[in-house]
Order: structure tokens, then sequence, then C-alpha cells
């Protein structure tokens, strides 16, 4: 074994040489395929990035809008309740007229009917004491009248009386 202390520059060429073919080698066979893939996942993991913020954006866009959407349904849903309550007060009103007219109808044909039956009890009495005076006239025609005959006779016209009219 030789030891050299200036190194054989034939030996360091070929050394030197070696190095760069094994480079050019790994560089074209190795490292270039490696960053066009690494590139590649870039921009895949790049892409991946951009719609997942879209998406993000767009759900985000989505849920503003539903929000909105809900808002709108509330005031809708609020609108149609006051709506409701109106018609229902209105009907409410409607129905409280509709019974307050029938109870005037109602009143003014019992007055009436009351007022035609007060009228047919007024003939009624009327023809009853036209009755009452001519049977109270033939009595008196027929029999002598004294005081105890008057109060038989009076006697007789109040059980009469009662008998046709109780």
């Amino acid at each position: 074994m030789e030891i050299f202390v200036v190194p054989d520059m034939w030996n360091v060429l070929a050394q030197w040489g070696a190095t760069l073919i094994l480079f050019l080698v790994i560089r074209h066979f190795v490292y270039e395929p490696v960053n066009e893939f690494l590139e590649k996942r870039r921009h895949a993991v790049v892409s991946e990035i951009e719609e997942a913020e879209d998406l993000l954006q767009e759900a985000e866009d989505l849920r503003n809008e539903y929000k909105d959407k809900i808002q709108q349904a509330r005031k809708e849903g609020a609108q149609i309740i006051e709506a409701s309550r109106e018609r229902g007060r209105d009907l409410e009103k409607s129905t409280l007229e509709e019974a307050k007219v029938r109870a005037a109808n109602m009143i003014d044909k019992a007055e009436k009917d009351i007022a035609n039956q007060k009228a047919e009890a007024m003939k009624d009495v009327r023809n009853e004491t036209a009755d009452l005076a001519v049977m109270i006239a033939e009595k008196l025609l027929k029999e002598n009248i004294d005081v105890k005959n008057q109060d038989a006779l009076v006697d007789g016209l109040i059980e009469d009386l009662e008998k046709n009219h109780v």
C-alpha cells in the first residue's frame, strides 16, 4: 500500500466524472420524476385547498341565504298570525252584531206576539164580559130580585165564572 500526499489527478478526475455521471443519472431518473410528482401533488393540494375554500364560501353563502329565508319565514308567519287575529276579531265583531240583530228581531217578534195575545185576551175579556152581562140580565129578568135573591144570584154568578174560566 502506498500513501500519496498529493492525489493522483486521473483518479480524481475519474471520481469526479463518475460522480457527475451518477448525479446526472440520478437527476434524470430520480430527481426530476420525484420533483414532477411533488409538483403535481403540490398543485393537487393547492387545488383541493382552493376547492375547499370555494365550498366553504358556498356553504357560508347558503347559510346566510337560509338565515334570510328563516327570517323571512318568521316575518311571514307573524304576518299570517296577525292577519288571522284580525280576521278573528272581524268574525267576532260580525257574529256579535248578527247576534244583536237576531236578538232585536226576536224581541220585536215577542213584543208583537205579546201585543197580539193581549189584544186577543182583551177581545176575549170583552166577549166574556158581554156574555156575563147578558147572563146577569137574563137572571135578573127571570127572578124577582130581593136582597136574599141578589146575594144568591151573585154567589151563583161567581161559581159559574169559576167553573167556566178556571
